[in-house]
């Protein structure tokens, strides 16, 4: 087990790290099936034995960097509503100092059904009703950055392409880090992905890089070089980092490669995946890890989550734990 990867895990509870992003409230009603919907033979009749919320887009950032037991700041937008207060609540007892600012959008619900430990279904509610926020808010906003940002040791913007990120707002936010020589870490949707130029890196997915590019993804070494050259001429970043799922995490920086083989072995869910991998990344990067070895504990945590169903978190002492797998 390496040393320095250690002391990072370590330091991570000095560091402070600032996410901005689409936030929204994962439900998740857990079931059983006994028999088939008399109403609907071809679907099942799930009994809901409980539920619970749970952070999710964003927040779950946010809830992945305090489980990390860092400091962590959430900047979004929130609907005056029950999901709106519910992550609010949500955020206090995780200890995220959370700047809410408030319009009339609907704060997005994503329901999940398990029964069995398997996903039944999906319903999204809210987003048919988002428009983007306005210049005023995003004015605000941006206020209130300009005082804090010196704060931080890391900033996270995370798109879900819902309501939170226009070219002009990011373009501002990034220029602001850069000017005050905070590093921007980005996990763009791909219809966005020129809202971010000038950021530090990004991290898509293989799906997500496939879709920026229009090169279709293979894990061989020369077609991910020219997805990362590609994205990095693009976005005028040196530094692209893409997830590749089973197959492990490309890293390309500056015309040097590395790729990082995955250490996952059952997979559960991989509800929120990349969320973990993002909040894991930064926190190393800050705490001063070289990416590679950054990326290494990105793997890790992103490998636990998988194993466990639903939105969910991991922490120094589970990381610790399996880190003698590199």
């Amino acid at each position: 087990m390496k040393k320095e990867l250690i002391d990072a895990l370590d330091n991570f509870k000095n560091k402070k790290i600032l996410v901005m992003g689409d936030v929204m409230l994962d439900k998740f009603s857990f079931g059983e099936i006994n028999r088939v919907n008399p109403e609907q033979p071809a679907a099942p009749l799930v009994r809901i034995i409980k539920e619970n919320y749970v952070l999710g887009g964003a927040s779950n950032v946010a809830n992945n960097i305090s489980s990390l037991g860092a400091n962590c700041s959430l900047y979004c937008v929130l609907g005056r509503d029950f999901s709106g207060k519910m992550i609010n609540k949500i955020c206090e007892n995780k200890k995220i100092r959370i700047m809410g600012f408030f319009n009339n959008n609907p704060t997005i619900i994503k329901q999940r059904v398990i029964a069995h430990g398997q996903q039944i279904s999906r319903m999204d509610f809210g987003e048919r009703k988002i428009k983007k926020i306005n210049e005023k808010l995003q004015n605000k906003i941006i206020d209130c950055l300009r005082k804090e940002i010196k704060n931080y040791d890391f900033v996270i913007l995370s798109d879900y392409d819902k309501s939170f990120f226009t070219k002009n707002f990011s373009s501002q936010i990034i220029s602001l880090a850069r000017e005050n020589n905070v590093s921007v870490l980005v996990d763009p949707k791909p219809c966005n992905i020129d809202f971010f130029k000038g950021c530090s890196l990004i991290s898509p997915n293989k799906k997500e890089a496939e879709e920026m590019t229009g090169i279709k993804y293979s894990n061989e070494k020369n077609v991910l070089i020219k997805m990362a050259e590609e994205l990095s001429k693009r976005i005028e970043s040196k530094n692209i980092i893409i997830t590749c799922g089973e197959d492990g995490v490309f890293n390309y920086c500056d015309g040097k490669t590395d790729f990082i083989e995955t250490v996952t072995k059952e997979i559960a869910d991989v509800t929120g995946a990349g969320d973990t991998f993002a909040a894991t990344l930064a926190l190393g990067l800050a705490s001063g890890l070289n990416i590679s070895d950054a990326i290494k504990l990105g793997n890790c945590a992103s490998g636990i989550v998988v194993g466990k169903i639903g939105t969910a978190t991991t922490n120094v002492k589970e990381i610790k734990e399996i880190l003698d797998k590199y």
